[in-house]
């Protein structure tokens, strides 16, 4: 009875003949069982060849991607090896440099500041970096790291010669090198002479520079003023003088001026006007007597005038 449920009527288009079909309900099952198996067989393989194809499709993206990676890398690689080049020139650039600010070079193995070039690429374990885009990689992390440390060591180079340079142009700022009139001539010169006023044999501390009263007197050199005297006896000792102290040991005098132009503490340049030439003091007529002092010696003047 059971079998008698399942029939099938496949109707003609003329609808006159009628086709029966009778099926039991174990056909029923085998028929779907068959049909399910079937259409699940139909989707494993779409899915599968849609996984392949897929699959396919992203390795092939991906070796691109690696070989346009690996592009990119070498690209890097060649412009920190330029990027090298020229730090080597900046490095020779710093050697003269160093010669001119006289300091000593800088030893090739603090040039390596810890990295030994192609001796230590060799000696690093490339085994945990077996694909060769990891080994680039690895490669220019290091370049980069010694490239930094190579900056900063000549950074480092560069303060110093420049500090070195200026502190020699400061030395040279505070030297005297000029003579203190413009266009004067001298007239008595530094050592033993007998004195135009005793008429006794005296050691004359400097040189006396000619001038006419009210001629400027200039510093020769950069400095500090230290002592400015304008009371005075008359034909006695320097008369109205001016005292720069240069730093260095260095020391400059200015006497028998007729104006002092400057005051204690003052700061003063090489080329400034401190004065005036004058008659004060022990003087037979208008002169600057100039004097250098090193470290509390006396010194010949002339040695220190370059103009």
């Amino acid at each position: 009875m059971l079998k008698k449920r399942f029939r099938i009527l496949w109707l003609s288009r003329n609808g006159i003949d009628i086709t029966q079909y009778n099926f039991s309900f174990s056909q029923i099952c085998l028929i779907f069982s068959l049909l399910f198996i079937v259409f699940l067989t139909i989707g494993a393989v779409i899915i599968g060849a849609t996984t392949t194809f897929f699959h396919s499709y992203k390795v092939a993206a991906l070796e691109n991607d690696r070989e346009k990676l690996q592009h990119e890398l070498l690209s890097m690689k060649e412009k920190v090896s330029n990027i090298n080049q020229r730090l080597a020139q900046l490095e020779d650039t710093g050697d003269d440099l160093r010669v001119v600010a006289n300091l000593s070079a800088i030893d090739n193995d603090i040039r390596q500041v810890g990295v030994g070039g192609p001796s230590y690429y060799s000696e690093l374990d490339f085994l945990n970096y077996p694909d060769e885009i990891s080994e680039t990689a690895m490669e220019i992390r290091l370049d980069l790291d010694k490239l930094e440390r190579s900056l900063q060591l000549e950074k480092n180079n560069l303060t110093e010669i420049a500090l070195k340079l200026q502190e020699r142009q400061d030395y040279f700022d505070h030297l005297p090198s000029i003579c203190p009139v413009v266009n004067g001539k001298i007239t008595e010169r530094f050592g033993y002479r007998i004195h135009p006023i005793t008429n006794k044999p005296q050691i004359h501390k400097g040189v006396d520079i000619s001038g006419r009263i009210g001629t400027k007197v200039l510093a020769s050199a950069g400095g500090t003023v230290v002592k400015v005297r304008r009371k005075y006896k008359p034909n006695v000792s320097y008369g109205k003088e001016v005292v720069i102290d240069h730093g260095n040991g260095f020391q400059t005098r200015y006497a028998h001026l007729n104006q002092i132009l400057v005051k204690p503490g003052q700061r003063v340049k090489r080329w400034d006007t401190i004065g005036e030439v004058g008659e004060t003091g022990a003087t037979t007529g208008p002169h600057l007597h100039y004097e250098v002092i090193v470290n509390e010696d006396l010194k010949n003047p002339e040695y220190y005038i370059m103009n």
